[in-house]
């Protein structure tokens, strides 16, 4: 006689026991929105042992602070677009510029940044698979759409802060040289 087959559990069945979710479908927005704590939970988990980040010391706080309002910003990129122009409504982002900016006196490196982004959008896309029975699927794949467009917005603005945040003692030697080469070439138009 053949073993009984054994059933496991189906994740339908485990999402029923989790009160917290709604019964009706949910936009991504709403599911960003309302996963945004353990999105930025799972994040920095994934941050912690992501070999490219995790030989700085850096708090949780220090990792994490800017990864509420980038979360914030695409869900109002989310809610604001226009399903004929999702690819054109990026906006300037503040948090984006700012973590740039604490990032460069942090000693990240660019790579360290591209890897940071990509596991937010893991991390973004991981949590929207968690939610799956849940999803408006008439508008999942704009929304992913919107959200990989948000999410390179914000690295690209992440980015030229990072870059044109120069340390001071380097700002000053470039002025300084640059003074320098000015003076030179004054001095060296009189002599000839």
């Amino acid at each position: 006689m053949a073993a009984p087959l054994a059933v496991p559990i189906t994740r339908t069945a485990q999402l029923a026991d989790d009160k917290s979710r709604p019964t009706k479908t949910e936009s991504v927005a709403a599911i960003l929105t309302r996963c945004k704590t353990s999105l930025i939970a799972d994040w920095l988990k994934r941050a912690k042992t992501a070999r490219e980040l995790n030989h700085l010391h850096l708090s949780d706080d220090q990792r994490t602070g800017h990864l509420p309002k980038l979360v914030d910003d695409i869900v109002a990129r989310l809610a604001s677009s226009d399903l004929t122009n999702k690819d054109s409504d990026a906006a300037a982002s503040s948090a984006a510029i700012e973590h740039g900016k604490l990032r460069k006196t942090q000693s990240y490196t660019s790579g360290m940044l591209i890897h940071e982004s990509r596991i937010l959008q893991v991390t973004i896309f991981g949590t929207l698979q968690k939610n799956l029975s849940l999803l408006d699927f008439n508008l999942l794949l704009p929304d992913v759409m919107i959200i990989a467009d948000e999410v390179d917005s914000q690295l690209t603005q992440t980015m030229d802060s990072f870059t044109n945040a120069a340390p001071k003692s380097a700002r000053a030697h470039l002025v300084e040289t640059e003074g320098l080469i000015a003076w030179d070439e004054k001095n060296s138009k009189r002599r000839r």
